[in-house]
């Protein structure tokens, strides 16, 4: 019986994890009048783990996400819906990609799960953000919700195409370079 969570997993979903941090403060933040957003290449990070490492590459998504809001004041209270939040990026991308044994390596069903991942994550961000308005910054009216959640709709929007634009086409590259190197068993996790 092969193990779920091998050391090679294990490895796997560390080194994701570190990229999906560290891509994440390559970021232009964009202020708001009651909170802020920002356009950053962590979710590139996150569709590339779901894409390189099937379902489990959710793990690698969330966990840098987290970490990453963790260390940084301004996102430290959110940290864990970030991780949820963010989790659901390389899960789906990754179930999609990878069902029925495609490895992910079939670009159409690729592009699926970038982009059902990052509208998921799209969906989940903004339902926050609502909850948010309306319950902790008490946005009564229509007109300052809207002035909170159209900037966020639109910058977490472009977080998704890029994410979709940059890591499909990165994880081609990256799976026919472990296959010319002999390393694309690497990946089967």
């Amino acid at each position: 019986m092969k193990e779920k969570f091998s050391v090679k997993t294990v490895a796997l979903v560390g080194l994701m994890a570190a990229l999906v941090f560290a891509t994440s403060n390559l970021r232009l933040t964009i202020p708001l009048p009651v909170d802020k957003a920002a356009i950053h290449f962590g979710n590139v990070m996150c569709v590339l783990s779901g894409l390189l490492l099937g379902p489990i590459g959710g793990l690698a998504s969330g966990i840098g996400s987290f970490f990453f809001d963790l260390v940084n004041p301004l996102y430290a209270s959110e940290a864990v819906i970030t991780l949820v939040n963010k989790f659901f990026i390389g899960f789906l991308t990754g179930l999609i990609a990878h069902w029925h044994g495609r490895m992910g390596r079939n670009i159409r069903w690729n592009i699926a799960g970038a982009v059902a991942g990052s509208m998921a994550y799209v969906v989940l961000y903004m339902a926050k953000n609502w909850i948010f308005g309306k319950y902790i910054f008490d946005l009564a009216t229509d007109s300052a919700m809207m002035t909170v959640l159209v900037p966020k709709l639109i910058t977490s929007v472009t977080n998704g195409i890029i994410a979709c634009v940059v890591a499909v086409p990165l994880a081609a590259v990256l799976v026919k370079a472990l296959a010319r190197s002999g390393m694309s068993k690497l990946l089967e996790t």
